[in-house]
């Protein structure tokens, strides 16, 4: 019996090991950025997050700018709500949306155009 409470002990204490060696810490689980992130922006965009950088960056001015009832603290953007064809994109600010104009020279097509000329400009289709 004293073999069984020993064996059963061990097993717990390798349990409760294993579970806090996979835990991440806060500074871990915390950041703007990523590097396991996938954006689903077009082929022809070569930085991801360079993008993705510049339009947090606008949503932050935009934040400073226009509205101090926007949380600066809870920006976000969502590739799928990214407008290639419109050269626009969505700011959620918590629970708050906005759309904006992307930079004037963001691609917006893959033979170089730009969104300077938004007549010019394709619609993006995920997966192609």
């Amino acid at each position: 019996m004293k073999v069984v409470c020993i064996i059963v002990l061990f097993v717990i204490a390798a349990a409760i090991e294993s579970a806090t060696g996979n835990e991440k810490s806060p500074q871990e689980s915390k950041g703007k950025t990523s590097d396991n992130v996938v954006l689903q922006f077009p082929k022809y965009i070569r930085d991801h997050k360079r993008l993705a950088g510049e339009l947090l960056d606008i949503c932050e001015t935009y934040s400073k700018n226009h509205s101090s009832s926007l949380p600066s603290s809870q920006i976000k953007i969502n590739d799928k709500y990214v407008s290639f064809k419109n050269c626009t994109f969505l700011c959620k600010y918590g629970s708050s949306n906005v759309t904006l104009d992307m930079p004037p020279d963001t691609l917006c097509g893959p033979e170089g155009q730009t969104c300077k000329d938004k007549t010019r400009c394709i619609e993006h289709i995920p997966g192609c």
